[in-house]
């Protein structure tokens, strides 16, 4: 046990992957939270066509100009209501069931004899998880509203004064203001470690308030900083891998489709898309719950390893 949890950095990086690559069951939980908290829109991305300028002004003209000429009806307003609050009861329950796979994750990894350091968890709420969560998102959140004014705005003036037209709006806006995607990319991904980290505590035996300290302070620490890098570049890489590979084979596919090429080679087409796309969800789901189980240990190394070293020194045995 001592040699898990006080190891070095990379130790933890190679039990967490041996851990992850003998339990492929664990790839599917994680895969499943992620998608379920808003993951699923980045495997639609290859399978969408960016609209085009006229479709987004057909789509919202009506809408923004009602707002804008204050026309709204009472009947409007009591959809408007209601639709949000659908909205928000979906994204409530996906975030519940996020929390609680989580949870069963963090659960599997303190019973893998590859991370015998991971101490066992104690009993928890989901809903006390997706506190935690949300509470470590609230940068998030601020950003994602500057993010929504300002590729609104954006949007308006390339309306107004379009680009290149052979470049998909989405792309020309999204070159227009790099900062507002910058701001909830990293925003988002530090808000994921910190309530990682959180809930980790929280399972450990921390309060609420104490266990959003501590994650701050562990994730801001040398370990926590390379952990978040090392592990968030190996999930972008393979998500970026995914959203390209099936995007060609969705071109080739839709290309087929067009030409009315003979069933064979059109079944060819439809069998190599799905191929890839389970193979990358399959590799997305290793590299997520890869992640979950190095932000495990990594917090059982941080919190257990200052007490393992006082007892081994009071014992007199020295710690490697």
């Amino acid at each position: 046990m001592l040699r898990d949890v006080s190891g070095t950095w990379a130790a933890s990086m190679q039990a967490a992957l041996a851990a992850t690559v003998a339990r492929p069951g664990w790839w599917i939980m994680a895969l499943a939270a992620f998608l379920v908290r808003g993951g699923f829109l980045l495997i639609l991305v290859p399978l969408v066509s960016p609209p085009s300028a006229s479709a987004l002004a057909t789509t919202f003209a009506p809408s923004i100009e009602a707002v804008a000429l204050s026309r709204q009806s009472l009947q409007g307003m009591f959809l408007g209501t209601i639709g949000i609050a659908v909205v928000v009861a979906v994204l409530g329950l996906a975030g519940y069931v996020g929390s609680w796979l989580d949870l069963a994750l963090i659960g599997d990894a303190a019973e893998a004899e590859e991370l015998e350091g991971v101490p066992p968890s104690r009993p928890t709420s989901a809903w006390r998880s997706l506190g935690l969560r949300l509470a470590a998102h609230l940068p998030t959140f601020i950003a994602l509203a500057y993010a929504i004014v300002r590729i609104v705005i954006v949007t308006y003036q390339e309306l107004l004064s379009p680009g290149d037209p052979a470049v998909p709006i989405v792309v020309r806006v999204i070159a227009r203001a790099p900062d507002a995607v910058a701001a909830v990319t990293i925003t988002w991904l530090i808000g994921e470690a910190i309530g990682g980290l959180a809930v980790r505590g929280y399972v450990d035996g921390d309060t609420t308030v104490r266990a959003i300290r501590r994650a701050i302070r562990e994730l801001v620490a040398t370990r926590g900083l390379a952990t978040l890098l090392l592990t968030n570049t190996a999930v972008l890489a393979i998500a970026v891998l995914l959203i390209v590979v099936v995007g060609r084979a969705v071109d080739r596919l839709r290309d087929d489709l067009i030409l009315a090429i003979d069933p064979t080679t059109l079944a060819a087409a439809i069998l190599l898309l799905a191929s890839v796309w389970v193979l990358g969800l399959a590799l997305l789901g290793a590299a997520l719950a890869w992640r979950a189980t190095v932000w495990t240990l990594e917090t059982a190394h941080i919190r257990e390893a200052p007490e393992v070293r006082e007892a081994a020194v009071a014992g007199g045995s020295p710690v490697s």
